[in-house]
């Protein structure tokens, strides 16, 4: 998709990213904190556990978060211009019922709990500067060899298009390909440029941020993003 608005610069933004200890967490914060960003790290594991030692230094506040936790954090998000949901889980092949609840939890459900508790601080003053960043996966439209992380990627993914027909600010997402990480040790694209990407095209004002090494993402998910819009369009109406 085109950019809908112009370059922006990020300097003095506060920016939280959820999943920061991760490898593209770590990699976000880096390139985040280039561009002069005020950054909050969000994790799940222990605070010690966020990387601080990779140069450049990141410079940030750590917060613990839990799922099923998220209303903990709307102090925070009062604060926030940028929200970038990151975190994730993939059980690979397991198909229990402890997997399927696990997989949709973590990557779905507690996603849109805190988009939504960060749609809540919106207001007609502050909208022109907050934004959301969900990273849901290329996994929306191509095979990810891993049915659970499919299917609860593309439930996030589905629940983003929905929302994003009355949201009170942008909401973009981040469509990747396989990069080298914990979820996925066998991938193929380093982290710290996809994080440099995803910055760059996320200043240039794309909604969707495709950086994948697979062309056929470029086809088939503006296609599929299309279909699925326009049907909630079609058959949805907004709440009260």
């Amino acid at each position: 998709m085109m950019p809908q608005d112009s370059a922006r610069s990020l300097k003095g933004k506060s920016i939280a990213v959820t999943g920061a200890s991760g490898t593209l967490g770590q990699a976000l914060l880096r390139q985040l904190q280039a561009q002069g960003a005020k950054l909050t790290a969000l994790t799940s594991r222990e605070v010690s556990s966020v990387e601080r030692d990779r140069p450049p230094e990141p410079v940030f506040q750590t917060l613990s978060w839990k799922v099923g936790e998220e209303a903990a954090l709307a102090p925070l998000f009062e604060t926030l211009d940028i929200l970038v949901l990151n975190h994730g889980v993939n059980v690979y092949g397991d198909r229990s019922p402890a997997a399927i609840e696990k997989s949709y939890e973590v990557n779905a459900f507690s996603s849109w709990r805190l988009l939504e508790l960060f749609l809540s601080t919106v207001t007609e003053t502050n909208a022109d500067r907050k934004e959301i960043w969900v990273n849901t996966s290329e996994a929306e439209s191509n095979p990810a060899l891993s049915p659970l992380y499919e299917l609860s990627k593309r439930t996030l993914g589905d629940l983003v298009t929905l929302r994003r027909l009355d949201a009170p600010c942008p909401i973009r997402k981040i469509i990747l390909g396989p990069f080298k990480s914990e979820l996925n040790p066998v991938g193929i694209m380093d982290g710290d440029r996809v994080a440099a990407k995803i910055v760059s095209l996320a200043q240039q004002g794309h909604t969707n941020i495709i950086v994948t090494i697979n062309p056929l993402t470029f086809v088939t998910f503006p296609i599929k993003e299309f279909c699925v819009a326009t049907y909630f369009r079609l058959f949805s109406e907004p709440g009260a």
